[in-house]
């Protein structure tokens, strides 16, 4: 029996995501808009706009702060949060719980706090205004790195351009197109050049929002319309809904596509080192596809998909859309460099 007990506690505090994920401290980075100085743990500790760093042990208990600006001092009790590894438990049907909420490694503080004088109460108080500013004709130059291999789509290469018009508000223009002589699909009769490209133009609102809590890191809202054009060529096989089902007739055909996106995006700038950065954004929007098929007989009135032909053949890229709207979700980065 003790056996069993030992191997049941240990099952489940290898399933505890976060007392095994999570290490005993957290790092709360900390600024000002003011030289200050804060004492934790009996140090005193110079902060201004740069984040500094401090390590706090995790606890349900809340994280007390001294703030100390010219003549002004108040204290700070920052409240422990719940962290989002205890969410990983759902994979382990929530066992992993168990020895978790015992812990206090469960309990998080917020990554980032930024200390503000009030000029109106003459108080020391916590902002999360952004600081942070994409100044007057900052320039972008970037690529989507994940888009070369899209395995899911059409992989190519794209370079595009961002220009700040003014502070935080920007526009851009992309441009991107397919690898040479890539077989877009599977055909034995060639009846069109395969190829793709695409374009895609872009205005963006930095820094009206703080979804991150980080006034340093910089966030935006963005409009974006793009196109995608493609032809190529392709098969199928069907047969006679009146002959016999096992005698498929091949069916070689050419098809011009074009794909209308707008989207509302949410996106943040990582920084990496002074010049080069990671955009990360997710959207939400419609996509409107057109398909224009060339010598293509199959009539789904009189004729039925072979069935060795399908799921494999893109059936859904083969309806005839007449500027059928659908959503459209993306989700994706970019990489570029700061000039």
């Amino acid at each position: 029996m003790k056996n069993i007990g030992f191997i049941i506690v240990l099952i489940l505090t290898l399933n505890s995501c976060a007392s095994i994920l999570n290490s005993s401290t957290t790092k709360v980075k900390i600024s000002a808009d003011k030289k200050s100085k804060i004492i934790f743990k009996n140090d005193t500790i110079s902060i201004y706009k740069k984040q500094t760093a401090i390590k706090a042990e995790r606890s349900k208990k809340p994280l007390k702060i001294t703030v100390i600006k010219d003549s002004l001092q108040k204290d700070f009790y920052i409240k422990s949060k719940l962290s989002s590894t205890l969410l990983l438990n759902v994979y382990n049907y929530g066992a992993g719980l168990i020895v978790d909420l015992f812990s206090s490694k469960r309990f998080r503080y917020p990554s980032n706090l930024h200390f503000v004088t009030d000029s109106l109460s003459n108080n020391i108080v916590l902002s999360n205004k952004k600081i942070t500013v994409l100044t007057k004709n900052t320039f972008f130059i970037y690529t989507y790195p994940i888009q070369l291999f899209d395995f899911f789509s059409i992989p190519m290469t794209t370079l595009g351009t961002e220009y700040f018009v003014k502070n935080n508000f920007s526009l851009s223009a992309e441009y991107g197109i397919n690898y040479p002589k890539t077989k877009l699909r599977r055909h034995n009769i060639t009846y069109l050049d395969e190829k793709a490209f695409t374009y895609r133009f872009e205005t963006k609102w930095y820094n009206s929002i703080n979804l991150t809590r980080n006034v340093h890191l910089n966030e935006y809202l963005g409009f974006e319309f793009r196109e995608i054009r493609s032809q190529y060529n392709d098969y199928i096989d069907y047969t006679d809904k009146n002959t016999n089902q096992n005698n498929f007739i091949r069916d070689d055909f050419a098809t011009k596509k074009r794909v209308t996106i707008f989207n509302l995006k949410y996106g943040i700038l990582i920084p990496i080192g002074k010049q080069f950065y990671f955009d990360f954004y997710t959207g939400l929007g419609i996509r409107i596809k057109k398909f224009n098929h060339l010598n293509l007989e199959f009539d789904k009135t009189i004729h039925n998909l072979y069935d060795d032909d399908f799921p494999t053949f893109y059936f859904r890229e083969f309806k005839n859309y007449n500027k059928k709207a659908f959503l459209n979700l993306s989700l994706g980065c970019k990489f570029g460099i700061n000039f």
